[in-house]
């Protein structure tokens, strides 16, 4: 039985591009194109929500809602950026968790047996995909219930 060396195989099996090489490089360029666009987007979800848990942990000793309120909307603001253009059509920055207070719901709830807090707002990201010269908007929301109760460890020592 004679052995195929690599000059007798066929042209087509001997290192050229088939349509299934050219579907997986397609499809790798896609998702890393995707991923390059939209994973930062979704960080910055991410984040948004570890600062409503941090300030949600805070108000179990913190009464005072307003300041609370106040100093979350402003850290939401500083998480990051986005370049747009305004109306008179020259390049600006925006916070890319806008928040007025008014768009904010705070609900401190004390009248159960255990005391919960209710935080829940909405925002918009205003998404540039490079090369296509798009634009997408892409909601989220945050909404988050927690108790904030006082744990009671038992008698100290």
């Amino acid at each position: 039985m004679p052995s195929l060396s690599p000059s007798s195989l066929p042209r087509s099996a001997r290192g050229q591009i088939t349509w299934v090489t050219a579907a997986i490089l397609a499809a790798l360029l896609g998702g890393g194109y995707l991923a390059w666009v939209w994973v930062p987007v979704y960080v910055v979800d991410f984040e948004a929500r570890q600062v409503v848990r941090d300030f949600m942990n805070r108000a179990v000793k913190d009464r005072d809602d307003e300041r609370l309120r106040t100093e979350m909307i402003r850290r939401l603001e500083m998480l990051a950026t986005d370049q747009i253009v305004d109306e008179r059509g020259a390049p600006a920055t925006v916070p890319a968790v806008a928040l007025a207070p008014g768009d904010l719901v705070w609900e401190r709830d004390t009248s159960g047996a255990a005391p919960t807090l209710h935080v829940a707002f909405e925002y918009v990201r205003v998404v540039e995909l490079p090369y296509l010269d798009r634009t997408v908007e892409k909601s989220f929301t945050v909404d988050f219930t927690q108790d904030i109760s006082i744990p009671d460890w038992g008698p100290s020592r």
